[in-house]
This record gives structure tokens, sequence and C-alpha cells, in this order.
């Protein structure tokens, strides 16, 4: 599959420009959503042909993706105005893990 992350960004912020208040919030809200192309990529490809890959992969890419996408999607949420994550699965997600 060819990226087409630099259009999908443009379309993005044209998309976003006329609600937003400033043009660089509609850049931001593009740019949180597209920065995670590759780790979109690789769970795309895990949820496809979940058989092919082995459990040190299965991990790598799912804490990958975990550790990038979660704050850019709170970000862009945040941008466009649906306010702050919230905890609705009452897991702690907003507390810091115990070391």
């Amino acid at each position: 599959m060819q990226k087409k992350t630099g259009q999908l960004r443009d379309r993005i912020t044209k998309a976003f420009s006329d609600s937003v208040e400033e043009p660089e919030i509609a850049r931001d809200i593009a740019f949180h959503m597209t920065d995670w192309d590759d780790d979109l990529e690789e769970i795309v490809e895990l949820y496809a042909r979940p058989e092919v890959f082995s459990d040190d992969e299965i991990r790598k890419i799912i804490i990958g993706f975990l550790a990038h996408v979660p704050n850019h999607v709170a970000a862009a949420k945040k941008l466009i105005g649906l306010g702050p994550i919230e905890d609705v699965f009452q897991v702690g997600v907003l507390e810091e893990d115990e070391e």
C-alpha cells in the first residue's frame, strides 16, 4: 500500500480549518491523526493476518501501538473540542502505574 500521509494531512487540515479557531490547530489535528501511520499499518496487518506473527512480534506491535498512538488520539480529541480522555472503563487510565 502506498502511503499518502502528506496528502491525508493536507485533507484533514482543510476539513477542520473552518471549524477551529486558528489554522495551526487544524494542522495540529492533522499531525496527531497521521503521525502514527506506521503503527496503523502494523496493527492492520496484525488484524488481517494474525497467524503469520509470532507471540514476540504480536507483543512488539501492540506495545509499540499503545506507546505511540493513544497520546496522539487524545491530543486530537482535545484539539477538536471533544474534551480530555476519560476513564470510561474504570481501569485507572489516568493513574500512574506502580513500579
